[in-house]
Order: C-alpha cells, then structure tokens, then sequence
C-alpha cells in the first residue's frame, strides 16, 4: 500500500487504453529532406536553396533545412506523458520547444521498436500510446538509420562486446561506465554503485537499460557539442522505460514491485535532475517512496538496491525540503532512518546529519505559534551544528578511497555546516517578513527571531565557506560536485558584489565539469534574486541595524518567495 496522501504510482504509470492506429492520407508525396516549414505544412518541398520556391511563392518564411528536432528541452518542460500531436490533416498552429520533442520522443517509440535502439526483449512488450503519429514505418526506420550514422560520426564507435545491444545502446553505456559514473556522484570509488550494481543488472533487464541510456544520454547532452541528437535520444530512452513500467506494475503484484522497476524510478529522478527539470523530477521522487512503501520499506530489497536507493532518495528529499515547502509533511521510506554502520554513500559522504538537520530548519515555521517549543528546537539545532564532526559517525569506507578523497569529503560537509548557518539564518529572516500573521507570544519576546541563541553569525558562515574554497578551488574530482546547495545558499544571501562573482564563477565551474542541469538553474534563480533587489547602502554590514533609508533602499525579495512567484520545485541536489 502506498503511503497516505501520496498520489497512486499504480495508475500514474497505468498505460492508456489502446486506439487503432491512424493511417495517413494518400496525398501529396512529403520530402522528409524539406524546409522546415513545408515539413509542418505537410506539403511537397522543392527544396531550392537559400528559401524554397513554394515558400516564396505563397509568401511564407522558410525557416530552413536544419533539423526540426533540433530544439532543446525546457527546464519546465512535462514530458511524463508525450505531447499530443495535431493531426496530419490540418497544418495547426505551430509546435512550441517542448512539443517538438515530445513529438519526436513518441514518433520514435510507437508501434514497433526502432531498429536503432535495440529494444526488442521477451521482459515486456511495448504498449501504444493514446494517439499515433501516423508516420509509416519504413520512413521511421529510414529516419532512425540516418540518426544512428549521425551518432557513428561524432562519437567514438564503442565496444560491441554484448551482443543483444543495439550501437546506441552500446555507445550511451560504455559512456556512462567510462566517464558518466564517476560524475554523477558525489564519491568515486571502485565499488560505485552506478557501475558495480546498475549495469550487470541493466544487461539482463531491458527496462533497466532504458532508464540507464536515458540518464547517460542526457547527460552525454550537456557535455558535447552535439546536445540535440543525444537529448533527443534521451528522450525517446526516457519514453521507453515508462512504457516498461506501465506494463510492469500492470502485470506485477501490487505488493511486490520488482527491484529493477524501482532502480528506473531512482535513474528517471535522476535524469530529470541531470536534465535541469524544476518539476518532473518530484513526480519520480514520490514514485521511489510510494513503491519501496508498497513492498514494505527498504529491508524488503536485495541489499545493493536499498543501499543505493536509501542513499539517493535521503539525498534528494531532504535536499528539497529546503527549497520546497510541500514535501515539509511527507513521510520517510520505511527503513530510511535505520542508524546502523554503513558504507560511506556515494551521494552523502559525511553530510548526513548536516543536511537532516537543514531539513529541521525548514520546519521551523510550522513552530513559531508556541514560541517555548520554537526556541526549544533552535537549540537543539544550534547544538548539533555547532558540535559536528566528520568523525561523529561510523561509516565503512569502499575499496579504492584515498585519503585525499576523503579530505575532500570533510571540506565538502564543513562547506554544508556554514551552508546551514546561513540557511538558519535565512529562515528566520523569512519569518521575520510575515510578522503581522505571527501570534503575539512571538512578536512580545524581546528578540523573537532568537538569533541570539545561534551560534554563528550569518557573515561570519559566508566568509567561513567563501575562505575554505578559495583555498581549496574546485577541480574536477567528483566530490564537488556536491557543493550546489552551499554555494546558492550563500548567494542568495550576500550582499557583496565581489562575494557573489566569486560565486557565479565556482557555480560554473561545477556546472562545467560535472554536466549537471540543476547547477544552470541555480545560476539562473540567483541572477534573478540578485535583479530584485537594490544595493544595500554602502558601509553598513549584514549584521549591523538597518536604518530607515537602508530599509528604503537596500530592500530584498527572499529567494524562496522568488521561487515561489517562478513556480519552481528548484532541487539542489
């Protein structure tokens, strides 16, 4: 059973009932090598060269021969059902972004399997969407064989050693145990589980291999020239494995979800965050927590599964807690919060009860109507921060760390404990804002935003974080790319300009090396939280008292109601 109030994964991923398939209209023959526009138009293209005759002729814009797919995903983009398309008998009003992909997405994916991606396999046999494209098959194989020589030419052509994987399939996962393994993590080491569990389970699961080239794909995407071919694939991959699972929770017992349909949730949540999604990525989130909970909690599992899920899933949701406040009254997986000697995870390290904490200090506001119990918590917030170590827990360390790794583990979870000063602090300036809806037992306490009792000032955090990592820059060793949340936090809260360049600059450079989406749209949250707001007057410090013309002119919009107005589920992870 899932659990109560969570939406029901069962029919989330339920196919749709089946339609018959349309079959196009005899017509006009259609160049698929035409501009742009006669391919929407779906008319005959003579395709002269600058601009096509036929365009010119009826006054239209050509908009040319490139590709119609070339057009990339939107951070905001739902692509957890394909677009619906119009219908082949009406040109319509033009596609937007996410339409044309999604498109593209379903064309690849309906009916037959494309010869291209290999996924062809006795586990399940793919179920039809409500609507097809109508495109014939042999124009979608010849399309699909053109894209494959696309992919030959620009990548190096991988090891052909399983035999059962199509070129694609080969390419997409040598890349990801070559060099995508060891940047999705925050810890490498020679037991990663992204290698070491993921693709000998992938090998014998098609559904698994789909998620595994969806997460690889996209992650190819950011980190090559090439992004529109292998953000497309990825696409078709990602539409592949939720065809798989509608039909394995359709003919699964509800009790009892394989570990494998689980494992693909995990790595759809993960490709939506490598992808820079501010809303798809929750849906799959709730999904991990609603099917670990529907087999009775992670003890239910095979060990190697619930180690990598527990890790990810204590990762991501407590990471979210900070920046969405719906997922504040949501429950734990069963068997998350076991305390027991474990393996260093390879997304927490020595972070975990630092971000368990910072999920705490979201939770404060639903505290301020009992200020003796607010102020309790505090405390006891303040105490764990202030008393932390690396070494206050017991972890095993894999085969393969060095002891320089885990140093950058330690500067990684010191950086996350002046990452949760500053957010501490920022949760009661927040509270602050909203005064006139606080009981009268807050706002006649003498200081009733308690900062007293922090340990730590807000400056003083900022300046901590900002010295350690320019005494120690970020490189491209894994382990920093865990460094999102404290670099936004403390971007979000400076006023220095010299302070938040210097954080623009380490903020791209962990999206370079490590191609994670979410990192672009932190950088874009902090310009537009910067752009709301005026500069602060000049020689006053954070901590000093604001007079009335730096209230008048040095006034703020809060990050979290920026992201608020944005409609963003912005994950920091």
């Amino acid at each position: 059973m899932g659990c109560p109030g969570t939406p029901n994964i069962f029919q989330q991923y339920e196919s749709e009932p089946r339609t018959k398939k349309r079959c196009r209209r005899h017509g006009g023959n259609w160049s698929r090598t035409g501009c742009l526009t006669c391919k929407r138009r779906r008319k005959r293209c003579d395709e002269a060269k600058p601009s096509c005759h036929t365009c010119t002729r009826l006054g239209l814009t050509c908009e040319g021969y490139s590709s119609m797919w070339a057009v990339p995903l939107g951070p905001g983009a739902q692509i957890f059902k394909p677009t619906e398309p119009a219908r082949h008998h009406r040109p319509g009003p033009s596609l937007s972004p996410a339409s044309l992909v999604g498109s593209r997405a379903s064309s690849a994916t309906i009916g037959q399997p494309l010869p291209v991606t290999g996924h062809t396999s006795p586990i399940y046999s793919p179920v039809p969407e409500k609507d097809d494209l109508a495109d014939s098959e042999s124009c979608s194989s010849r399309n699909a064989n053109q894209l494959a020589v696309q992919a030959a030419s620009r990548s190096p052509s991988p090891s052909r050693l399983i035999n059962h994987l199509s070129h694609l399939d080969s390419h997409y996962l040598q890349y990801h145990m070559e060099r995508g393994s060891k940047l999705l993590t925050n810890l490498e080491s020679d037991e990663n589980p992204l290698r070491s569990m993921l693709i000998p389970r992938a090998l014998s699961s098609t559904l698994l291999m789909n998620a595994l080239c969806a997460l690889s794909a996209i992650h190819f995407s950011n980190r090559t020239h090439h992004s529109w071919f292998a953000e497309n694939e990825g696409a078709k991959y990602y539409i592949d494995t939720m065809r798989g699972l509608r039909t394995t929770l359709a003919t699964s017992e509800r009790s009892y979800v394989p570990d494998d349909a689980i494992l693909a949730v995990s790595l759809l949540c993960k490709y939506e965050i490598v992808r820079g999604s501010v809303k798809q990525w929750a849906v799959h989130l709730d999904a991990v927590q609603t099917l670990v909970s529907s087999r009775g909690g992670l003890n239910q599992l095979d060990q190697d599964a619930a180690e990598f899920i527990r890790g990810l899933f204590v990762y991501a949701n407590n990471l979210a807690r900070l920046t969405n406040r719906r997922t504040l009254l949501k429950p734990s997986i069963p068997g998350s919060d076991i305390v027991k000697p474990h393996k260093l995870d390879i997304y927490i390290g020595y972070t975990e009860e630092i971000i368990k904490t910072c999920a705490r200090i979201a939770d404060l506001p639903r505290l301020v109507s009992d200020s003796e119990a607010f102020e309790h918590e505090l405390v006891s917030i303040d105490s764990i921060l202030h008393t932390w170590t690396s070494t206050k827990t017991t972890y095993i360390v894999p085969k393969g760390i060095t002891q320089a790794t885990l140093s950058r583990l330690r500067l990684v979870a010191e950086s996350f404990r002046d990452a949760a000063y500053i957010y501490l602090h920022s949760v009661l300036e927040r509270t602050s804002l909203s005064e006139v809806s606080l009981p009268s037992s807050i706002t006649s306490h003498a200081d009733w935003r308690f900062e007293h009792l922090i340990s730590i000032s807000k400056t003083t955090a900022i300046m901590s974080l900002l010295k350690r990592l320019k005494t120690h820059p970020i490189d491209k060793n894994c382990e920093f790319s865990a460094l999102t949340f404290p670099l936004f936090i403390a971007g979000c809260e400076t006023h220095s300009e010299e302070d938040r360049q210097l954080i623009w600059g380490m903020l791209s450079v962990v999206e370079a090396n490590f191609g994670i989406g979410n990192v672009k749209r932190a950088k874009e949250a902090l310009e537009i939280v910067w752009s709301s707001c005026t500069p602060a007057v000049d020689g006053i410090g954070d901590d000093e008292v604001e007079t009335e013309d730096k209230r008048a002119r040095g006034v703020k919009k809060h990050w979290a109601d920026v992201l608020n107005r944005l409609g963003w589920d912005l994950i920091l992870a």
